[in-house]
């Protein structure tokens, strides 16, 4: 990953805020949890297009009963969470709604619609990816093991968010049914124990509790293994960037940096020699890069607010450097 792929090159830290999540960009991607509903949809409306009489689309994706007995459909343990029932709106609809308020954080205001509290803000676009991908395979996983039953539908990813939403904003109001305010805590208490009762008790209506409670042990487990530790799914996606700053050849950098945290201009000339420090660094750029990464993975997953003086400085100084390059 380069300079200019970064996320800092696109997103200015608001430094007169500090704490919040909010920044001034110019050009923010679209959210990744937009971008799982638009491709829910778009395989829900071609199947009904193009195959509405035997729905191969649906059923190429979707998971089959037997699954754990053929390797060559395991692929289905991730598309099954992808397609939705062709016969029902109702199955599509409400999944991609508890997507939208949870993951992305959509929800009524007083000025009409507004983006509120969501996991993928608080996990980082790509852990977030990783968690909701990795979620609809557990989920799917659990329900071929625990009912022996094919399946499909995002359900199981959305309990997963559900939870893993409960958990980090668990005193966040919730509208149950759009008419209850509930916390959220609460609402995870509820979806569980249903879907714990359902499986329990065999229902036959064609819901995928086992699914869910695979989804909501994943978030669990994920929030106590992962997030609570600072470990990251989404590590392995700069696998390749590692492999090459290896063996790309990059001169050292020679980088004069200031300390600018004193907001006190009226400080006489030795406290500003105390706090504004000038140093001259000599930065290995593979050694510098790696530490940028670890930087804006841990930006990603606690804001600002909760990266430590050193680091944002570093990322100070990594978004000068960056200027410096475009201006030569």
């Amino acid at each position: 990953m380069g300079f200019s792929d970064r996320d800092y090159n696109r997103v200015d830290i608001d430094q007169t805020n500090k704490g919040s999540r909010r920044a001034k960009n110019s050009g923010t991607p679209m959210s990744v949890t937009m971008r799982i509903v638009i491709v829910n949809l778009f395989l829900w409306i071609s199947n009904g297009l193009f195959f509405p009489h035997d729905n191969w689309l649906t059923s190429q994706l979707m998971m089959p009963s037997d699954v754990l007995f053929k390797p060559l459909y395991w692929y289905t343990f991730l598309t099954s969470g992808f397609v939705h029932s062709p016969a029902s709106v109702s199955h599509i609809a409400v999944n991609m709604i508890g997507l939208l308020m949870f993951g992305y954080g959509l929800a009524f205001s007083q000025f009409g619609l507004a983006r509120s509290d969501n996991v993928e803000w608080r996990l980082g676009r790509n852990e977030y990816l990783c968690f909701y991908l990795c979620a609809i395979i557990f989920s799917s996983l659990s329900h071929a093991v625990f009912s022996g039953a094919g399946g499909l539908g995002a359900s199981g990813g959305v309990v997963a968010v559900i939870v893993l939403f409960g958990i980090l904003y668990p005193n966040k109001t919730i509208l149950l049914f759009f008419i209850f305010p509930v916390p959220a805590w609460f609402l995870v208490v509820i979806v569980v124990y249903s879907d714990l009762s359902g499986a329990l008790g065999g229902r036959m209506d064609g819901i995928g509790y086992t699914a869910h409670l695979g989804g909501a042990a994943f978030a669990i487990g994920y929030y106590y293994l992962m997030f609570k530790k600072r470990r990251t799914l989404s590590g392995f996606l700069s696998f390749w960037t590692k492999i090459k700053n290896t063996f790309t050849f990059k001169p050292n950098l020679k980088i004069r940096s200031y300390d600018d945290d004193d907001d006190n201009d009226t400080d006489n000339d030795t406290d500003k020699n105390d706090n504004n420090k000038n140093y001259t660094k000599n930065i290995n750029d593979a050694k510098f890069e790696k530490q940028l990464d670890e930087i804006l993975d841990r930006y990603g997953k606690v804001g600002e607010a909760g990266l430590t003086k050193e680091e944002r400085e570093f990322l100070r100084e990594a978004s000068r450097i960056y200027r410096n390059r475009t201006k030569k």
